[in-house]
């Protein structure tokens, strides 16, 4: 079938909410799901300033879900596309709500290389999301990161990655930053960081050298590694409590895990498998003594008796 056709398909159904934003993103090009978020946006706009108009919009949806079996179904696009954008600029409030922000987010256990403006490059970890804006990046390098990321930083201007733990700024250099929920941890590789925590303590790393934090603990780190270990399909961790190593295998596999039967605050180090479920889950839990049961994604874990 036609490419045009193919991408209103995927069109009238995201609209529907039968695909979700990311599958969405997989299906079409870069290029047509940035207009998509644009046309969708427009919609939510324009239903709130103008009621009346309702009936419209909602025609014009029927008729893009109304899957044509020609080509004709493409004007219906560009003509949603145009009212929309017309209406906006118009209003004068298109230039507001096209704030130029660039999202990637990864599903559960998958990766994806990112290649930024200035050349420096992200790889973003599973379950993570990471968003910079185009307009403002070639006077700040700035971005926003929610998950983990290994950076490959050119050199240039100030380069700024906030988390909700913290934030690590460099010139240029190779990095990695793990920041979820109340985990925080960032390793150098290349260069030279500054780590300001989210109790504003700061932090100066060189190459091999690396910074924790969870809980009440802050504590500096030094390893040998020449690059994250997650790149080579390793988890690892050295005196973690077992709580975020658990959070890292729900993070990796998609997993829903009971612990309550187990003490999560003991100290792991080890590794486990990013690509192997049973050897990952035998390599964290036999060592501890702690049993376990899978049911679809669910875990129940316990502690052997002795």
């Amino acid at each position: 079938m036609h490419k045009n056709i193919n991408n209103n398909y995927f069109l009238a159904d995201w609209l529907e909410g039968k695909l979700s934003d990311e599958e969405l993103k997989r299906l079409v090009s870069e290029k047509d799901f940035t207009e998509y978020l644009k046309l969708r946006k427009s919609f939510d706009i324009l239903s709130e300033l103008n009621k009346p108009m309702d009936d419209t919009l909602l025609s014009i949806k029927k008729k893009i879900n109304s899957k044509p079996k020609s080509k004709v179904v493409s004007l219906y696009t560009k003509f949603a596309l145009g009212i929309a954008a017309s209406l906006l600029l118009f209003l004068g409030l298109y230039s507001k709500f096209s704030n130029q922000d660039v999202i990637y987010k990864t599903a559960i256990g998958k990766q994806q290389t990112i290649a930024l403006l200035d050349g420096s490059e992200v790889i973003l970890n599973g379950n993570s999301t990471l968003k910079y804006n185009k307009k403002t990046w070639k006077n700040k390098r700035e971005l926003f990161l929610d998950g983990e990321a290994y950076f490959k930083v050119t050199k240039g201007k100030k380069f700024t990655v906030n988390a909700k733990n913290g934030s690590v700024s460099v010139l240029g250099t190779q990095f990695n930053v793990n920041s979820r929920k109340t985990y925080f941890k960032v390793f150098c590789f290349e260069g030279k960081v500054k780590v300001v925590t989210k109790r504003k303590k700061e932090y100066i790393l060189t190459p091999n050298r690396g910074v924790t934090v969870y809980d009440d603990v802050e504590k500096e780190n030094i390893s040998q590694k020449t690059k994250p270990n997650w790149l080579s399909g390793k988890k690892t961790f050295e005196n973690t409590p077992l709580k975020i190593v658990i959070a890292e295998l729900e993070n990796q596999y998609n997993l829903k895990i009971d612990k309550n039967d187990i003490n999560d605050k003991i100290l792991f180090t080890g590794a486990f498998d990013t690509k192997n479920l049973e050897l990952a889950l035998a390599s964290v839990f036999k060592p501890l003594g702690i049993k376990y049961q899978i049911k679809g994604n669910h875990l129940k874990l316990r502690t052997v008796q002795h």
